[in-house]
């Protein structure tokens, strides 16, 4: 197991980089004579073996790019290498060279993996010919390989890449959404509020403020009890308006409110109140009328002032939405300054001089009025309202 050439240095000093051929054959003279020939005519670094056990070792420990094999060996049949040649160092090529030259031989050693059959005898150009043009369609063969491999690891790469864009596009898909989502619940609370608003811009008065709203409410949440709790100067709240729906308003339920669940809508700005949190959270006096009901309350502020709480509830089996509670929260705001308008308006006239001092209020004064008459403060106005409709005694119009 021997070097027949060594390498040569090239330019510079530094050693080229040749081609490793495999001789592996039991004749000393016939491996010397195809290393000088063959070394003369291609650019290749030469290594013998003289049977099976020195050639698989070289196949296991060093890299070759081409093997030339004798058929018959010491210790078997060279053609045995090649499969060894495939597995160890797919890349490499394998001529096998033979004294008893035959079609079936031929047949077998291609069948093999051979890339050549040479019979002998041969002459040494002959052998170096095919020797040359072997390692040539090997180098071309590791060429493409080496290509196939650089484009694999493209495509890994592009792939990689792939993924990562996929991933951030995702991403970007679910931010997307997300924002469209949160957009949409914005212009939805846009278009609540704008809604209510207009709505309320009919109203002339406190009576029909809190009419209309009530209005708006029974026509966008569905029918319900609705109690609309008003503030007072002493920090109190009154009941300025109740809807029945399945429960009256009697005085034993809105006492037991204005105790219980005013003070607590107050406080916590919006309360959702299914039956167990009903159990919990509201008094017996409350429970005895809203054991079974679904509460759904909010504090209308103003410049941080409270100044009403409006309360709804109805049987939980047909509780309310999560749109419900959306939509009441949105229009709390609205409804304050709306109130506060109110206020506005009514201190003005006081200003300007009705017949009442600063401070008094008529004997019999109601938030409500009746269609026949006033409360002295207000000047009646005979224009029929749609949103009074149950003040009237009439049928829902929706």
């Amino acid at each position: 197991m021997t070097p027949i050439v060594q390498e040569s240095a090239g330019p510079g000093g530094k050693a080229a980089i040749r081609p490793r051929v495999l001789v592996v054959d039991d004749e000393p003279t016939l491996v010397e004579l195809i290393g000088e020939v063959v070394s003369r005519s291609v650019n290749c670094w030469m290594i013998s073996a003289r049977n099976l056990g020195e050639a698989r070792h070289i196949l296991a420990t060093q890299p070759i790019e081409l093997l030339v094999t004798d058929v018959h060996l010491p210790d078997g049949d060279g053609m045995s290498l090649i499969p060894a040649l495939r597995k160890q160092q797919p890349n490499a090529s394998a001529i096998v060279i033979t004294g008893s030259p035959s079609v079936d031989g031929a047949i077998n050693a291609l069948r093999s993996g051979a890339l050549d059959f040479v019979p002998k005898p041969f002459s040494a150009d002959q052998l170096a010919e095919r020797v040359r043009k072997a390692l040539e369609r090997q180098a071309a063969m590791a060429k493409a390989e080496r290509r196939l491999v650089r484009l694999r690891s493209a495509v890994k790469r592009l792939n990689d890449a792939r993924k990562v864009v996929t991933k951030k596009v995702d991403l970007l898909c679910n931010d997307l959404i997300s924002a469209y989502g949160e957009l949409s619940k914005q212009l939805d609370v846009v278009r609540t509020q704008e809604g209510f608003r207009k709505y309320l811009a009919g109203a002339r008065d406190l009576e029909q403020t809190l009419c209309h709203a009530m209005d708006w409410v029974l026509r966008q949440l569905g029918y319900s009890n609705v109690a609309i709790w008003l503030a007072s100067d002493d920090s109190d709240f009154q009941l300025g308006a109740y809807m029945k729906y399945t429960i009256a308003g009697e005085q034993a339920l809105t006492d037991a409110m204005k105790k219980g669940l005013v003070p607590l809508v107050v406080k916590d700005g919006l309360l959702n109140l299914g039956p167990e949190e009903v159990q919990e959270r509201l008094t017996p006096a409350e429970l005895d009328y809203l054991a079974d009901q679904h509460v759904l309350a909010v504090n209308c502020t103003y410049l941080g002032e409270p100044l009403a709480a409006l309360v709804l509830f109805r049987d939980a089996k047909s509780g309310f939405t999560d749109e419900d509670v959306a939509s009441l929260k949105a229009i709390s705001p609205i409804f304050a300054v709306a109130l506060a308008e109110v206020v506005r308006v009514s201190q003005g006239e006081d200003a300007e001089g009705d017949g009442a001092k600063e401070g008094e209020q008529e004997e019999g004064y109601k938030p409500f009025l009746d269609e026949e008459g006033g409360n002295g403060k207000r000047k009646k106005n005979n224009k029929r309202d749609e949103a009074d409709w149950w003040k009237r005694g009439e049928p829902p119009p929706f």
